[in-house]
């Protein structure tokens, strides 16, 4: 049997992508350069994530911590753009990593306190944080509304398949569906309309 993969085996590599992302997208702005740097380093964290946690129920945190640097990394570069203040731009992708994580957070307990077992993995409030740095509270309720709908149709899916004999899995590997939606997200919001 393989040796299952730890959540830290590809973190260096994660890191490493994000910060080469990030000088990019600092140097080169939200335009088409900066937008292509950006948006192939989030498809490469987005696979990471979505293969890990479909692998093991894990969410890498190597991966998790680059798409925040890399969110970040946009945010800053936009409101650079913009000629809004920096200060009230960190201000806020700090507010809205708060929101998106401790609404997960919350719900993680509150699903704990009523089952007795764990719902919601940490690396899913981590993950929702990253996203809020990336996308924005607004944005985040849009990704986590798609990511629960195409959740919900997956483990229904699995159910009617199942009814040929065996038991589905009762376990959404969730962080392989909030990602992509996260990325998708991102890509909506980061294309320049007309």
């Amino acid at each position: 049997m393989a040796r299952p993969v730890s959540a830290d085996d590809h973190g260096p590599a994660c890191l490493i992508l994000a910060a080469a992302a990030t000088l990019a997208v600092l140097a080169l702005g939200t335009g088409s350069l900066g937008l292509a740097a950006a948006g192939a380093a989030l498809a490469l964290l987005t696979a990471r994530i979505a293969w890990q946690d479909l692998t093991d129920f894990t969410i890498p945190d190597g991966a998790t911590l680059a798409l925040a640097i890399l969110g970040l990394a946009w945010r800053v570069a936009a409101a650079s753009e913009a000629g809004e203040e920096l200060s009230a731009e960190l201000a806020l992708v700090a507010l809205d990593g708060l929101l998106c994580g401790g609404a997960l957070l919350v719900l993680r307990e509150a699903y704990f306190r009523r089952r007795g077992h764990d719902g919601i993995g940490l690396g899913d409030v981590k993950l929702a944080a990253a996203g809020g740095l990336l996308v924005g509270t607004g944005g985040f309720a849009w990704c986590l509304f798609g990511a629960s709908f195409l959740g919900i149709l997956l483990l229904v899916g699995r159910r009617a398949l199942a009814t040929q004999g065996g038991t589905p899995e009762p376990r959404l590997a969730f962080g392989a569906v909030l990602a992509p939606a996260l990325a998708l997200g991102w890509l909506v919001a980061a294309i320049p309309a007309g």
